[in-house]
């Protein structure tokens, strides 16, 4: 398939979902009310960030060019973020809860991705060992609970994402890396979709299981 079509069917899949999304959240009554602390002035839905898990994870699912280390990492911790992302956005999971499950989700990915490789700094080779293996798990649930933060202000977070997502794709093109430049369009692909609806004034926001899910995407890449 011509890539232009091929990510020209992601954007328009995640635009239609996200719009079915938008009309289920009116219906059960799943809406962001503003508060003092908001950006936004009239009730919104929420929840449309599951258009972003759902086209990004059945791509990369039946996805013949990634290994199944990549494939496994992406899918196992993608899922569990978004399904309690989802199970948030329709009543309440105690804080610690959440917590907990973002941090499986961290480990899950390193341990299927080898934690972080030795890199140069300095002219020296540093190896971090399980102290990387740690430090990374943090920095990757710390970025998801970034992007969970931004939510809620028209086209922000998506917009963060789709650049942080194409840049990450220019510069692994650029050094031969093809898995992170696929993996960084597809999920590029899929916000652009999304962002249609969330651009200001915004239809609908991400809610937990789109904003959790693409800062850790984003961590991984």
């Amino acid at each position: 398939m011509n890539n232009w079509l091929f990510y020209s069917c992601i954007i328009l899949s995640s635009l239609i979902l996200t719009e079915l999304i938008r009309r289920y959240s009116i219906k059960k009554n799943l809406l962001d009310t503003p508060n003092s602390r908001s950006s936004h002035t009239i009730a919104t839905p929420r929840g449309g960030g599951l258009s972003i898990v759902v086209c990004f994870l059945i791509v990369i699912g039946f996805s013949e060019i990634l290994s199944s280390d990549i494939v496994f990492a992406l899918l196992g911790s993608g899922i569990l973020v978004a399904v309690i992302g989802f199970w948030d956005d329709h009543g309440h999971i105690a804080a610690r809860w959440r917590l907990l499950s973002h941090f499986v989700a961290a480990f899950w990915v390193l341990f299927w991705l080898g934690g972080i490789p030795e890199f140069q700094l300095l002219g020296f080779s540093i190896n971090l060992s399980w102290f990387g293996f740690v430090l990374a798990a943090f920095i990757l649930v710390w970025l998801l609970n970034l992007f969970n933060f931004m939510d809620g202000i028209d086209g922000i977070a998506a917009s963060e994402a789709i650049f942080v997502a194409c840049a990450g794709a220019y510069f692994s093109w650029s050094n031969g890396s093809e898995n992170i430049t696929y993996i960084s369009l597809i999920l590029a692909a899929a916000t652009v979709g999304f962002l249609i609806l969330n651009w200001s004034p915004a239809k609908i926001f991400m809610g937990d299981a789109g904003s959790g899910f693409l800062g850790l995407m984003l961590g991984i890449i």
